[in-house]
């Protein structure tokens, strides 16, 4: 999810959640959370941080993808702070919701109004200097909310309606998504 400043293209915030139920890492979720700290309000986490139950499946998908997304292209990701977290999600076909609680933040999440469901399959997915073949379900959304301590960020989601009527949005889910790799080199 990437939110926006309303009525601008200044991004106010970036996050993408993983519940991630096999891996050679283990199973756990992973929340990295980027805020502008230029617009964020005061008593509340910044830059962000990297949430999870799970440390090694957490630097391990930071490291091999997340960082390498296009929502995350001009964002330091790898200087975000890690933070044990318990985090917990809910979808009921419609609002996805993630939460993550620590000591100190309560970081509430939520997808909603889903515009469609498509099955994207992309061979070697670039990651850096490595592929993966990529197979998912991407669910554009019409809304996105970042919540943190009860404070909701002020930002919105970008929704676009291409030529061929299908929709693109800067908050989407990612379901049964299957990373393969890292592929060698002579297959890629």
């Amino acid at each position: 999810m990437t939110l926006y400043s309303p009525g601008t293209e200044q991004v106010v915030a970036v996050a993408s959640y993983w519940h991630c139920t096999d891996s050679p890492w283990g199973i756990g979720d992973a929340l990295v959370l980027w805020l502008a700290t230029e617009i964020t309000p005061e008593n509340i986490i910044s830059p962000g941080g990297i949430f999870t139950d799970n440390l090694n499946l957490a630097q391990t998908l930071v490291k091999k993808l997340t960082q390498y997304f296009p929502e995350f292209q001009n964002i330091l990701v790898e200087t975000l702070a890690y933070i044990d977290a318990h985090c917990e999600h809910t979808y009921d076909g419609e609002c996805y919701q993630v939460l993550c609680q620590t000591q100190d933040a309560r970081v509430e999440i939520e997808w909603g109004e889903v515009l469609d469901r498509k099955q994207v399959i992309w061979p070697r997915f670039p990651a850096g200097d490595a592929a993966y073949d990529l197979t998912t379900v991407i669910c554009p959304c019409q809304v996105g909310n970042i919540q943190i301590n009860d404070k909701t960020m002020d930002g919105e989601v970008k929704v676009v309606k291409n030529v061929d009527g299908l929709f693109s949005s800067s908050a989407f889910l990612a379901f049964a998504e299957t990373w393969i790799g890292p592929l060698d080199e002579k297959e890629i």
